[in-house]
């Protein structure tokens, strides 16, 4: 049936790919990329996936462009579609919820763009956006099916209507005739109101404020923007605060209560006295917003347009969260808000960076995060029964500090009695991984090199290697749970483990990590099990660091934890345990933990985040899996600060839980960036981008055959014209005649917009 239906909508033209079943995840590599009307691929995914959702991928591959009118227990699109013109009839189809879907086409006009929240619980669904279709379903709410009489085989598709066109924000300012030129104003009044224009390009630009992810902060950074970066005063800021920055915020400031109309804003008044890094005005020299652009040559008018378009649909995807568009002063500001976390993670971290003789603090947390995961793991959990188990990898170049906080971790285990904590350095199979956790149940795995391993497990070269990361995936769900481990022919050789907590902390280079996963990773859900730390320089050498013996609170208090039983109707947890290997029973009383509360406070901050993600997802399908785990991971940082912050009474509060939501985003955010794109599916576009990196780095002076030929030793003439054509085809780079004409120039398209621009002034 589902085939049949995924067929039937092909013939209509419309491009289909499966979705996971009962779900709205694609199930093939690369999302909506992967959408076709090939009946023999469409075929292929249904005979592998027999259940899977068909939908179909909206925008110009399929001629339609959606209204999605959404109901949930926070919004009534409804509602919103009461405040603007009907809707044309065309073809409609019912969701799960009691929403509907709206297919429009466009043919004497532009296509409209896509927008999360044109109007409250009103979508607009375009290029690179896909909904499902009938005969889906949805798991908990029911199926998807076409309003009678308006089918796609009933009727065909209205013209899009103008009135659910939304506005168009591009952060390139138009080229604008001066007003004094037509005498109408003054000259002073014409640069304070292109000075005006440019702040709003820019603001369009900033990261919202969200409730649980550094919200105020990023609303401090947008009025620094304004009154030093802008030179604006007090009242044009705040104006333009409060008209165009507000209604983005999740939620937004209610300004018609007293309290939070002077919380918002007093932040221009904070951003005032506040001296940023950068010289007063040095947006009003940024030429992305200044009023007059460069004249373009006709021949790459076109190309720069859809560099400008893809850079907006980046800006657009930033409104939750993947794409950092944030000052360097503010980057700094939560960076270090970060390295500085509450408590015992906080004291060992400063232990550590104190003792470093290339600082690395950022690795230094993502250490100390995980072995106080490993340390509380099995004797605290929240209300949830989330656990304390993390999976981090510390990324930074070759000798750039990597090994100086395990290295420390290790010492602090010996001096406070836990080496009993520490597993093997290097994991020969999952049945290695096994045997330890059987053994001692809560381990923290300091693993160096971890690039390596994983590309080794993308080899295929041993299966018992290659088994670790599902391994490592059911680990991670099973911490509050029993363990089974696989089934032998001799059962004696089949482990089980009472609520095992395995924590993981590994070190690679960005190349190796980079190459040790696969875009399928994006998909299968083991990336949004890690947390990724990366430091993307080495450090200078401190002279002042010290040969410092591991402080006595912070030894006393780990081994405190380390020996503490968690008692409970069936005993300490170590009696359990014992108990079950002794018998191979799993009936006996499950041991307790101490439960960690969560203040109401803190459960909306989580809350707030998880709908956030769940909202990033949905805009970036692509994406949707990094974030599935992001209020888990959230949750589980917020029980180690707590734990660490009081051994009596250990409790979730707005300060661990901004803290752990904050630290969250920022990774996925930073990862999204620099290691997703770096990701690649196979050897051809590895190649592909070594070669598009060393075009990227000629800047705006290109690179002719022979620069490349030098760098890229390792591939031959046919391999590069080959890249070099797919380069080419795909729009990623430009190439041009010499001034002589006696050779090629390259540029990436960045590049080349840059050039054109210094060539006409």
């Amino acid at each position: 049936m589902l085939l049949e239906a995924a067929l039937d909508y092909a013939k209509l033209g419309w491009h289909i790919l499966p979705i996971v079943a009962g779900q709205k995840i694609p199930a093939s590599s690369h999302g909506v990329k992967d959408a076709t009307t090939d009946p023999v691929q469409i075929r292929a995914w249904w005979s592998r996936w027999p259940d899977a959702n068909v939908a179909v991928a909206c925008g110009k591959a399929s001629g339609i462009y959606v209204i999605d009118v959404d109901i949930s227990d926070s919004v009534n699109g409804y509602e919103s579609l009461k405040e603007l013109p009907p809707l044309p009839e065309t073809i409609r189809q019912d969701t799960p919820r009691g929403g509907f879907h709206a297919f429009y086409c466009v043919r004497e006009s532009d296509p409209p763009c896509n927008r999360n929240d044109f109007r409250t619980g009103v979508d607009i669904r375009g290029d690179g956006y896909y909904v499902l279709l009938p005969p889906s379903k949805s798991e908990s709410h029911g199926s998807y099916t076409w309003v009678k009489g308006q089918s796609p085989w009933e009727r065909g598709p209205n013209e899009y209507p103008q009135s659910f066109r939304p506005a168009v924000k591009i952060p390139w300012a138009a080229p604008v005739q001066p007003a004094v030129l037509r005498g109408q104003a003054a000259a002073g009044a014409v640069h304070e109101d292109n000075t005006l224009k440019r702040a709003s390009l820019y603001l369009a630009t900033c990261d919202p404020a969200i409730q649980g992810m550094g919200g105020h902060d990023s609303l401090l950074w947008a009025a620094v923007a304004m009154v030093h970066g802008f030179l604006l005063s007090d009242a044009d800021a705040t104006k333009l605060l409060i008209e165009e920055y507000n209604p983005r915020c999740t939620p937004e400031w209610d300004l018609s209560v007293q309290s939070e109309h002077r919380d918002f804003t007093r932040k221009v008044a904070e951003a005032r006295k506040l001296t940023p890094q950068n010289t007063p005005g040095w947006l009003l020299e940024d030429a992305a917003y200044s009023s007059a652009l460069p004249v373009i040559s006709i021949d790459a008018t076109a190309m720069i347009r859809r560099y400008r378009e893809e850079q907006e649909a980046k800006r657009v995807k930033a409104l939750t969260g993947p794409i950092s568009h944030v000052t360097p002063s503010r980057k700094n500001t939560e960076l270090e808000y970060l390295q500085n976390p509450p408590g015992l993670v906080g004291d060992i971290c400063n232990w550590i960076n104190r003792t470093a003789i290339k600082r690395q603090p950022f690795l230094t947390l993502a250490c100390a995060l995980t072995f106080c995961g490993g340390l509380f793991g099995r004797k605290v959990a929240d209300h949830l029964d989330n656990r304390t188990n993390l999976y981090c990898m510390g990324i930074a170049p070759s000798s750039a500090g990597k090994a100086h906080a395990p290295n420390q971790i290790r010492k602090l285990c010996e001096h406070a009695g836990c080496l009993d904590l520490l597993g093997g350095d290097e994991a020969a199979s999952d049945a290695a991984i096994e045997c330890r956790l059987e053994r001692n149940p809560s381990t923290l795995f300091l693993w160096d090199e971890i690039g390596l391993l994983l590309s080794y497990i993308q080899s295929g070269g041993n299966p018992h290697v290659a088994r670790i990361i599902s391994m490592l995936m059911k680990l991670y769900s099973s911490a509050g749970i029993v363990y089974k481990g696989r089934e032998y022919a001799d059962q004696e050789k089949q482990r089980t483990i009472v609520q095992p907590c395995c924590c993981v902390y590994g070190t690679s280079t960005p190349t190796r990590f980079s190459e040790g996963i696969t875009l399928d990773e994006l998909q299968d859900g083991w990336l949004s099990r890690c947390m990724v730390f990366e430091a993307s320089t080495s450090p200078p050498k401190t002279r002042d660091n010290r040969r410092e013996p591991v402080p006595a609170d912070i030894s006393d208090l780990v081994s405190l934890w380390n020996m503490r039983e968690i008692g409970g109707s069936g005993g300490d947890i170590e009696s359990f345990s014992a108990f079950q290997s002794r018998t191979g029973s799993v009936l006996a009383p499950t041991p307790e933990q101490i439960i960690v509360s969560t203040t109401p406070v803190a459960e909306k901050i989580f809350v707030n985040f998880d709908n956030n993600a769940i909202k990033i997802g949905e805009q970036n399908p692509d994406l949707m899996c990094l974030w599935a785990k992001a209020e888990e991971n959230a949750r589980k940082i917020s029980l180690i600060l707590a734990a660490g912050s009081s051994f009596e009474s250990p409790a979730n509060t707005k300060e661990t839980a901004e803290y752990a939501c904050t630290l969250v985003s920022y990774l996925l955010t930073h990862f999204i960036n620099s290691t997703v794109p770096k990701i690649v599916s196979s050897k051809t576009d590895l190649n592909k981008q070594k070669i598009l990196g060393i075009i990227e780095k000629s800047g705006v002076r290109g690179c002719l055959i022979r620069d490349i030929t030098k760098i890229a030793r390792w591939s031959n003439i046919k391999q590069r014209k080959d890249i070099l054509a797919d380069l080419l085809e795909g729009e990623e780079i430009v190439i041009q005649k010499t001034k002589s004409g006696k050779g090629l120039l390259h540029w990436t398209i960045e590049n080349y917009q840059r050039y054109l621009e210094e060539e006409e002034e």
